[in-house]
């Protein structure tokens, strides 16, 4: 019972000291001499200060939210409708971008074609004009050597001409017998005709050489001196067909 008196007794203690303390500052405090307020006198007033107010700034009204979208139930038939079409389309673009590189394939190996037939053809003009000049240089050569052949027979030939023409006057001058009193080295000219083996068929004066014995004493010699002799050649005949003979007393 003492235990429990003393905790009372000085919560009562404690409630007195607080209310004297309220009593005692709030004596003090109306006690307080009043506060002495002092004004000045302005002969002009100070200028107004003019203050901006800033303006209120307007309120903007932000826009109500949207109402978030309600999920789209789908039906499962167009849902599926929707993917093969989907699949078709990429089906397709698929195929258009195979087909595509085809054509892309084919033109490249249709261009290296074209190159490869530009190439070819380049080179058979190529080798046909190396042909070509191959061919006209040994032409040129060949041409070059029957010209040679032909001018080493042509010399044989007209050196041949020349030697049988030679014999046919050595032999005809051992016929001719020149009259006693010739006088100067006058010349006669015949034309002497001859058959394939070389026998007279005429002779004929062409220019007289002003003797007229001499000019006879030739003639008998040309028929004398018949068959003249010819070349073993048959093809040489045309050369000895028609003669033109020079004939003069001191040869």
């Amino acid at each position: 019972m003492m235990q429990n008196k003393i905790p009372a007794a000085l919560l009562a203690v404690m409630v007195h000291l607080i209310f004297f303390s309220v009593l005692i500052f709030g004596f003090r405090w109306q006690a307080r001499e009043p506060a002495v307020l002092e004004a000045s006198v302005w002969h002009d007033l100070p200028p107004i200060e003019t203050r901006h107010e800033p303006k209120p700034e307007p309120m903007v009204r932000k826009p109500a939210p949207e109402p978030a979208p309600k999920p789209e139930v789908q039906d499962p038939e167009i849902a599926l409708k929707k993917a093969r079409e989907e699949k078709r389309k990429q089906q397709e673009k698929l195929k258009e971008e195979k087909e595509r590189i085809k054509e892309k394939q084919l033109k490249e190996e249709k261009l290296k074609e074209e190159k490869l037939k530009e190439e070819k053809l380049r080179e058979r003009k190529l080798n046909a004009s190396k042909e070509l000049k191959a061919q006209q240089k040994v032409k040129n050569e060949a041409d070059a050597l029957m010209k040679q052949v032909q001018d080493r027979e042509a010399s044989a030939r007209a050196g041949l001409i020349s030697q049988y023409k030679a014999r046919i006057m050595s032999r005809i001058r051992r016929y001719v017998v020149v009259p006693p009193g010739m006088t100067g080295n006058p010349e006669a000219e015949f034309d002497v005709v001859l058959l394939p083996g070389g026998d007279v068929l005429r002779a004929t004066i062409r220019k007289s050489s002003g003797n007229a014995a001499y000019d006879a004493a030739v003639e008998r010699a040309i028929l004398r001196a018949s068959p003249l002799p010819l070349p073993p050649d048959a093809s040489l005949f045309d050369e000895f067909r028609n003669l033109d003979l020079h004939f003069k007393p001191d040869e």
